[in-house]
């Protein structure tokens, strides 16, 4: 009896067991869970994580605004600044991450649920994707060199070892999908693009696309000393198309005086860590064309005066600082409230006036220069009149000399023009060789290992060295070595 009875149990249990398998994965799912994410999740996402992650607040600070001679960091910072390059275990593999980690991940799943064959197909949505993927890549490629495009961003499809890319062929790559793109916004239905979750420009396509011809201006204006033929031709196709041209296209991220991290300008916090100074390099040269946007970027020291810090000084040298004494940078960079820009009229327009002094397009150089000066004051706060003042009796304001010097005042107005924008200021010198940096010498300054020339580039973190070592190595036999004093492909000027 009492092994009968063991027999009805076991076979009581097997039942059980299996009509428990049977409703297991119907009693162990929430109800409440999250199965699929919308793309318009990803996309609202991956735009706010362009303008406002980790990703943009490293590139600026502490790389690119001190390259650009626009702020001076302290702490372990100021080794940046004298232009060491020891920070591959650190500071490089975080500026490389962040950007896989954040908007490319999210921009890469969108490009993939909205291509033709997706489960969301949408060819406008796919349109405004491109436009975040170009920006973001195109910036760690401006700040690295080569790095995983074509494989970048899609690990979750299998390619855990992502080939590099060369810079030659992600920016013709870029240049290709925008010159694809700007029909296609041009024309669309805004229904299909993203109404209620696009925190740029609230869905305005004619924006997106004046924003996407601007980008593809901006690119190849950039490649056009590396690869004229290539660059003249496409500049000539954005000019005849719409771009931004006044303030309300800026592509912009405004902020508010909040307390909530949503809300707040994220280099707000970013500068209570670090609490960087203003360059002496930029406050001097406003300073010295009695330029009103000074005091939109810099705040008086405790006597009233506008005072900047050198770039890269030795630790003797700078140890005779007061720092009570040297400016910080004023509310509308760094404050709650401040916007965070990633491209501007007054840029759009100082590319159009330097294609027309080259004879690229047609126009007046000096009348779109002073366009691009007064958009800018104005962007930034300074009155209307102040701004006509300037511009119509201040020499610095009109283009004159040889077609190289007016190329100087215009390159040196765009990288004022595109702050907070570091990372284009950066760009820019070495696109241009303007404005011309202060000299370094020892020992007033620190050298560094470059000898006191301005980096090129920042060297791949040691996390990529080890992990995706082969691909690493392919891209250094194409590019040259690993150091932050080789150029990229279209830093050809100097």
């Amino acid at each position: 009896m009492k092994l009968n009875k063991a027999w009805v149990l076991l076979i009581l249990l097997i039942g059980f067991t299996f009509g428990c398998d049977d409703k297991f994965e119907e009693i162990n799912t929430n109800p409440n869970a999250v199965t699929e994410i919308d793309d318009e999740y990803l996309f609202a996402n991956a735009v706010l994580l362009t303008l406002r992650g980790d990703n943009n607040k490293q590139v600026q600070f502490p790389f690119a605004s001190q390259y650009a001679h626009v702020y001076c960091g302290q702490s372990t910072t100021i080794y940046i600044d004298r232009f060491y390059d020891n920070f591959t275990n650190h500071e490089y593999d975080y500026l490389f991450k962040t950007f896989y980690y954040g908007p490319i991940r999210h921009i890469q799943e969108v490009l993939r649920m909205t291509e033709p064959g997706g489960e969301n197909e949408n060819e406008v949505r796919h349109a405004m994707a491109e436009v975040v993927s170009i920006m973001n890549f195109v910036q760690l490629a401006d700040a690295f060199g080569s790095i995983p495009y074509s494989d970048g961003g899609v690990g979750q499809e299998g390619y855990l070892y992502p080939k590099f890319d060369s810079v030659e062929d992600i920016y013709k790559d870029a240049l290709q999908k925008l010159g694809n793109v700007v029909p296609i916004l041009s024309s669309a239905d805004a229904a299909m693009g993203y109404p209620g979750a696009d925190p740029f420009y609230n869905n305005d396509l004619d924006k997106w696309a004046r924003f996407a011809n601007s980008l593809r201006l901006r690119l190849a204006m950039r490649i056009r000393f590396a690869d004229e033929n290539t660059a003249n031709g496409i500049i000539k196709e954005c000019m005849a198309l719409p771009l931004i041209e006044e303030n309300d296209h800026n592509v912009e991220n405004k902020n508010q005086d909040s307390d909530i991290d949503e809300f707040r300008n994220p280099i707000f916090i970013h500068y209570g860590y670090w609490k960087w100074k203003m360059s002496e390099f930029l406050v001097d040269l406003l300073d010295a064309n009695g330029d009103p946007r000074l005091f939109e970027f810099a705040k008086p020291n405790e006597q009233g005066n506008y005072v900047g810090l050198p770039n890269g000084l030795s630790d003797t040298e700078l140890s005779k600082w007061k720092m009570s004494e040297v400016s910080d940078p004023g509310e509308k960079l760094v404050g709650k409230a401040a916007s965070i820009y990633y491209m501007s009229a007054a840029e759009v327009w100082l590319l159009r006036a330097e294609a027309a002094l080259f004879g690229i397009t047609d126009g007046d150089a000096n009348t779109m220069y002073q366009t691009a000066i007064q958009k800018s004051m104005t962007q930034w706060g300074v009155v209307d009149s102040v701004a006509q003042d300037y511009v119509a009796s201040n020499p610095v304001a009109t283009l004159s000399g040889s077609r190289e010097e007016q190329f100087r005042q215009i390159s040196t107005q765009l990288w004022i023009s595109v702050l907070p924008n570091t990372m284009e200021g950066w760009t820019n010198i070495r696109r241009t060789g303007y404005p011309i940096l202060p000299k370094r010498t020892a020992p007033a300054f620190d050298l560094g290992v470059t000898e006191g020339k301005l980096p090129t580039r920042c060297r791949y973190p040691a996390s990529e060295v080890n992990i995706n070592n082969k691909n690493y190595l392919d891209a250094l036999n194409e590019q040259g070595p690993d150091d932050i004093t080789t150029p990229l492909w279209w830093d050809v000027r100097n």
